[in-house]
C-alpha cells in the first residue's frame, strides 16, 4: 500500500487546507490499473465522483496507479485554460521527485501546495456554505 493511515488523514487534512486557498475542488483517487490507459480512466473516474459536476467547475483529480506506477493530475477544462500544459508538467515533476524516492504522502501534499498556490490566483476563493466533494481520498 502506498498510504499508511497517518499519512491518509494528513493528505486529507492537507485536502481541507489547500481548499481554503482557492474555490477549486481536490480529490485523490489510488487505483490498482489503468487498462485501458491513464487518461480514460482518469475521465471515468473524474465523472464517477462527480467531479465534473462541481458549481464552479474547477476540480482536479490527483490519480495514482498503483500496480503501473504511474500517476496523473487531471483537472476540469476551465482550470487547463488558465494554466496551460507547461504548469501540469512542472508540478507533476514536483511530485515524481518524491515519488521515486518513495515517498508518496510528501509527494501528493507538495502537488496539493503547488495546485492551490496557482489556482488561487485564477480561483480565488468565494464565500461558500459547503465542501462540494468529500475530501476523503478515494480507493477505487
Amino acid at each position: 500500500m502506498l498510504l499508511d493511515s497517518e499519512e491518509i488523514l494528513r493528505l486529507e487534512q492537507k485536502i481541507g487546507a489547500v481548499e481554503a486557498l482557492t474555490s477549486a475542488e481536490f480529490r485523490i483517487i489510488i487505483t490498482q490499473h489503468a487498462w485501458l490507459g491513464l487518461k480514460r480512466k482518469a475521465r471515468k473516474l473524474f465523472h464517477k465522483y462527480r467531479l465534473d459536476d462541481t458549481s464552479g467547475g474547477n476540480s482536479i483529480l490527483i490519480l495514482l496507479v498503483e500496480k503501473d506506477h504511474q500517476f496523473l493530475i487531471y483537472g476540469d477544462q476551465g482550470i487547463h485554460e488558465k494554466v496551460g500544459d507547461s504548469f501540469w508538467n512542472t508540478v507533476s515533476e514536483n511530485m515524481l521527485e518524491f515519488f521515486r524516492a518513495g515517498s508518496f504522502a510528501e509527494g501528493l501534499a507538495v502537488g496539493l501546495q503547488l495546485l492551490a498556490d496557482a489556482l488561487a490566483e485564477h480561483f480565488p476563493i468565494q464565500e461558500r456554505t459547503h465542501n462540494e466533494l468529500p475530501n476523503e481520498i478515494i480507493f477505487d
